[in-house]
């Protein structure tokens, strides 16, 4: 059997997920990250056996729950290569600042499940997870609530106003939290594009709006993908390579009923 080294895992599984769309990168950093919605943004660190931790995101949708792109959790290549396939262990951080500020602390995660199709068929509409925790944290960092957008809603977001993804991309300093926001630009049945600046680390970033101006952030889709990768790595993300070319589109998994009945959440 081929051996692959595991950070060589890592960047296959990673790569080809995320983008910077030109003309410019518009992330900023978030530097109150003990403000909702951003405190309960997580850094996740998962360890798939070799005891190295790599970096994801996920976001609080209740005090113990959280959602995730399946592939944060599990990887149906290392499967392939006859590796193990699911996250050991996986640590939670929210609100997480930098390397060494943690406003809400850590921990060690209880339980995590996929989509049931995704380890067999990990295709992007299957590519969402859920993470579990024993406790609640304390303080709390809040939870962000979710919406099942019809398309009638999702169009007049489209027109009126900006997604938002947050998140923690491996191109930044270790801990570190990141926001774009763009427009809404296709929606689908299973899946909502944008050219939301994204990099590898970004998914699992929750996909939020704020349908009323004055009013709390809603999530709508768990952010997962990308177009493919430039030869030199993913778009914008490594020093040298460039921006995506306009038209290109990062992309997330819409939230619907079915697919959350499927992960056997109550949202």
């Amino acid at each position: 059997m081929l051996e692959i080294p595991s950070y060589a895992l890592d960047r296959m599984t990673d790569e080809a997920d995320y983008a910077v769309v030109g003309p410019v990168d518009g992330r900023s950093r978030v530097t109150d990250t003990r403000a909702f919605p951003y405190s309960a943004i997580c850094h996740i660190e998962r360890d798939f056996g070799d005891g190295r931790l790599t970096g994801c995101s996920a976001f609080l949708i209740g005090p113990t729950t959280l959602l995730t792109a399946g592939h944060c959790i599990a990887s149906p290549l290392r499967l392939r290569l006859g590796l193990p396939g699911q996250a050991r262990r996986i640590r939670i951080w929210p609100g997480r600042s930098a390397k060494d500020a943690a406003p809400f602390g850590f921990q060690w995660a209880k339980s995590w499940r996929v989509h049931p199709a995704y380890l067999g068929s990990p295709r992007p509409e299957n590519d969402i997870g859920v993470i579990e925790l024993a406790r609640p944290f304390s303080p709390s960092p809040g939870h962000i609530a979710c919406r099942f957008a019809d398309d009638a809603e999702l169009q007049r977001l489209r027109a009126t106003r900006l997604l938002h993804i947050s998140g923690y991309p491996g191109d930044k300093p270790l801990g570190t939290q990141w926001e774009h926001a763009e427009r809404l630009d296709r929606v689908s049945r299973d899946r909502l594009s944008y050219s939301v600046d994204t990099c590898p680390g970004h998914s699992g970033s929750p996909v939020w709006v704020r349908p009323d101006p004055n009013g709390p952030p809603i999530v709508i889709a768990v952010h997962t993908s990308g177009p493919k990768p430039h030869a030199d790595g993913p778009w914008g993300c490594r020093s040298g390579v460039p921006l995506a070319p306009a038209g290109s589109f990062n992309s997330g998994r819409r939230l619907t009923r079915s697919v959350v009945s499927l992960l056997r959440l109550n949202v």
